[in-house]
């Protein structure tokens, strides 16, 4: 009876890939239906895959379990189909009818249910909780978030089939263009991209010190471009690099670590970032080449940080480069997948000529999937072509499902005020004060992260937080990328650490304290966010002469800050002068002039210390070889 249900299953899977992905293109190619069907008409096809591919863990029985997905995956298709076949009725009439009702609270049950399977019980609570608050606002204790509450009726119809509940923003954007750009994520990927990107990663850091560790941060960096989510990316470039540091004497849980921040920082490497970037240009009406040149500079001061880091501890204990013969020939691999560089160049030509990023992406994809047939090592063939689609909502399955969730949350949010009242409550705690308030938008974003995609953290903040921050005279792009970077952090940070608990997986190590040695390597990161919060110059805005001298202050502190944190500048640095070191580091990357002026005193003195006790130290040496 299982193989029976199973092969169904299989089926099912198969037709709704295809259908999905064939709808993605057709709409990204031919323009998008209208917001109502093109939301509908994705979620009717890809939530069910939530209960295909997501197990329950609630049965034993693989029949029941494989009957229960088959169960809810139809239940859920018939909900969605009549929710599209009825839309125009359910938006225009003021009142709807009792089956209207009863499909609408099904729907919400099913939305709830696939956010459980996909990232567990603590979100899913949450919304519980958040629809719980909606009807029962009359009794809620506290009096400044007391409301009139909402009757069944009226939270159904605004909060699943109404535009700011269930389809709204996020369900909006992932069903346009950030489908789209996965399905090119996942054509690079399956033509040989992963290995493009970390050939060259060895190439251009093979041959230095360290290589391995530094092929990890570079390769990351680059298959970021493409993955644009932190498992995913520890997943693909992890499993090269982590075994490579492992085996030129790396530690264990230094190389998960260092693969884990390294990973976790590919969503903020532009041209294509994380989904997470799609759905902040809709929040900032901005266009996406605008928020590239925003993000350029943090994100490569997040990678210089890292490299550095690297570099100091590679240099101190004496790790050599990686073997000639591994490094792959330059020519050799331009000529067997170099032509897979030719949809990134589509993708950033077009998107800097202001073209649509729906049409952008689709013409990346479909220039991929042709440029792919040129040569026998990326070409596919048809298993190939599926395996491009399966792979692509695979990846849609758990953003669907949070992005749904997420719209429950924002239908609440929004139909009850508590939004305001939120914004009103932090403005409270805060008295003011921009620290404490960007200190409590760091912890809500770390601790709300933990285990969920960027997007899904970056949505229910972006609209929980934005309002106090700009209210304290913060730019709202500013606002919007301080919760983009700490919502991916939150991927490396304990006790719910999932890039790290991936690393740590492949480096077979412990992975909370890989996650802390993470924290540690990264600390200075956990700086940068607050650094543009303050001075702008860091995301090119203002006059050049102070974005070069923020910046050039920036690089400095970074260095100092890795030989610091490190404790080794051509010989082990005593305990007082690593103190000194970190603090001028972080001196000169806050970005207020007297401070960054007081780092670089401190840095003169520092180094000038040293400078005095590594000549003592060299005298001493020869003075004993000569004895």
């Amino acid at each position: 009876m299982n193989a029976i249900l199973e092969t169904v299953r299989k089926y099912a899977i198969m037709g709704l890939v295809v259908t999905a992905a064939v709808f993605a293109l057709y709409t990204g190619g031919t323009g998008p239906f209208p917001a109502p069907e093109q939301r509908g008409f994705m979620i009717l096809v890809l939530l069910p895959l939530v209960f295909l591919v997501a197990p329950s863990k609630l049965f034993r029985d693989p029949a029941l379990e494989t009957a229960s997905a088959l169960l809810l995956g139809a239940l859920t298709m018939a909900v969605m189909t009549w929710s599209l076949v009825n839309v125009e009725r359910l938006y225009s009439e003021p009142f709807i009818s009792n089956f209207d009702i009863t499909v609408g609270v099904i729907g919400l049950i099913l939305v709830l249910e696939s956010v459980r399977r996909t990232v567990g019980w603590g979100i899913t609570v949450i919304l519980i909780l958040a629809l719980a608050y909606a009807v029962l606002g009359p009794w809620v204790p506290v009096a400044k978030l007391r409301h009139g509450g909402l009757d069944i009726e009226t939270l159904v119809s605004q909060i699943f089939y109404g535009t700011d509940g269930v389809f709204t923003t996020p369900i909006g954007v992932v069903s346009t263009f950030i489908v789209v750009i996965i399905m090119l994520g996942a054509v690079l990927t399956n033509t040989g991209g992963a290995e493009l990107f970390m050939n060259l990663a060895k190439m251009v850091a093979g041959r230095f010190i360290g290589g391995p560790a530094k092929i990890a941060v570079i390769g990351s960096a680059l298959m970021g471009m493409i993955t644009g989510a932190t498992v995913a990316n520890v997943a693909t470039t992890g499993t090269v690099t982590i075994p490579m540091m492992k085996r030129a004497g790396y530690r264990p849980e230094f190389a998960a670590a260092v693969e884990a921040l390294a990973s976790s920082g590919g969503q903020l490497m532009p041209p294509i970032m994380g989904a997470a970037a799609f759905v902040m240009i809709d929040f900032l009406n901005i266009s996406y080449t605008q928020l590239m040149v925003y993000a350029i500079v943090p994100a490569l001061l997040y990678f210089f940080s890292v490299l550095m880091i690297v570099h100091v501890r590679s240099v101190r204990q004496g790790f050599q480069p990686i073997p000639q013969e591994e490094i792959p020939a330059f020519w050799g691999e331009l000529k067997a997948r170099g032509h897979m560089f030719v949809p990134i160049v589509i993708l950033v030509v077009l998107l800097s000529l202001r073209f649509g990023i729906m049409y952008v992406a689709f013409f990346s994809v479909v220039s991929a999937l042709a440029i792919c047939m040129i040569r026998r090592e990326t070409r596919l063939d048809a298993r190939g072509f599926y395996k491009v689609f399966h792979d692509a909502m695979m990846a849609m399955v758990p953003l669907v499902a949070i992005c749904a969730g997420a719209g429950i949350l924002i239908g609440v949010l929004t139909a009850t005020g508590l939004n305001m009242r939120i914004t009103l409550l932090i403005e409270y705690v805060a008295q003011g004060s921009l620290f404490v308030t960007l200190i409590l938008t760091m912890i809500a974003c770390i601790v709300l992260g933990m285990g969920l995609p960027t997007v899904a953290a970056y949505v229910v903040l972006a609209i929980l937080v934005p309002q106090s921050l700009t209210n304290l005279g913060v730019d709202i792009v500013a606002a919007h990328l301080f919760i983009f970077y700490f919502a991916i952090l939150s991927a490396i940070t304990p006790p719910v650490c999932t890039g790290a608990y991936v690393a740590a997986g492949i480096a077979k190590c412990d992975p909370v304290k890989t996650g802390f040695v993470a924290i540690r390597l990264g600390l200075v990161v956990f700086l940068l966010p607050f650094a543009f919060v303050y001075d702008t110059s860091l995301l090119l805005m203002g006059d050049w002469g102070t974005i070069m001298l923020t910046i050039g202050t920036c690089i400095l502190g970074i260095w100092l800050w890795a030989i610091g944190l490190e404790g080794y500048l051509r010989k082990p640095i005593p305990m007082l002068l690593r103190c000194a070191f970190v603090a001028a580091g972080a001196m000169l990357i806050w970005p207020d002039v007297w401070v960054s002026a007081s780092g670089f005193l401190l840095s003169a003195i520092a180094l000038a210390l040293l400078l005095v006790r590594n000549r003592r130290l060299d005298q001493l040496e020869r003075a004993n070889i000569e004895a």
